[in-house]
């Protein structure tokens, strides 16, 4: 069972399909493509299911601004069952840190439904993570899933990333059981999410490109805005307006 920590900076944008085809196809030919992604698309798909609080704690603190947060999470690429990791995204302002340990599918089944046993993990992280959901109980809660086109220099964790077709399986958890599933799209126009996530200062000729379209750094929580089809809390509001 292995363990990965990431730490970096992390701006996010709003795109439009127009100047997101022009710049991945500039920055195709800058970076590296994400060794991950389908040659044919440059794509790969993300499916990642994410923990909860009863009371949202985590949902709030999003939507409040609170600048040092964290979500928990399983996650699992171009739904291959051979891989799957159970993580901690954390948030310091702009600073992102992760850690990941990857998990075997019967442990992955059993966080599906809620069940969480620190005892069988012999990895320091994994039974770190399963004993806070279940210290503070924790349920699953919702699936975010996209497609990602990604671009990477091989110093500085320099990364820009395209993330597509936002979409969720709305109350359904089973992340190891998604291939009938019914999806719900998050975005019905034609925006897309821009990441650029860095350790080091980004060289002038990516910060060129990226000075060629018009946008505004976002406050973005793709998980967020897939709980606008579940937050069904009567105490509150809805995340977006219903009309």
């Amino acid at each position: 069972m292995s363990t990965l920590s990431v730490k970096r900076q992390e701006y996010k944008y709003f795109i439009n399909n127009a100047d997101m085809y022009k710049v991945a196809s500039i920055l195709n030919s800058l970076m590296t493509l994400d060794e991950h992604a389908n040659l044919k698309t440059k794509e790969y798909t993300v499916t990642s299911l994410y923990f909860e609080t009863p009371d949202d704690e985590d949902l709030d603190e999003k939507i409040d601004g609170v600048l040092i947060r964290e979500k928990h999470r399983l996650r699992l690429y171009n739904h291959d069952h051979s891989i799957i990791k159970l993580e901690t995204k954390k948030r310091n302002g702009t600073v992102i840190s992760k850690d990941s340990a990857q998990i075997e599918i019967i442990n992955a089944l059993d966080l599906c439904s809620g069940c969480y046993n620190p005892e069988v993990f012999e990895n320091k992280l994994a039974k770190l993570i399963t004993t806070k959901l279940k210290s503070e109980a924790y349920r699953p809660r919702v699936i975010v899933e996209y497609d990602r086109q990604a671009y990477y220099l091989p110093y500085g964790d320099i990364r820009i990333t395209f993330d597509k077709n936002l979409r969720t399986y709305n109350a359904y958890t089973n992340l190891l059981g998604l291939s009938n599933v019914a999806k719900t799209p998050v975005f019905l126009d034609d925006n897309q999410i821009m990441e650029i996530k860095f350790g080091v200062k980004l060289p002038s000729h990516i910060l060129n490109v990226l000075e060629t379209i018009p946008s505004t750094r976002s406050s973005i929580s793709k998980y967020a805005l897939c709980q606008r089809f579940t937050n069904h809390d009567p105490r509150k509001d809805y995340i977006v307006p219903p009309f």
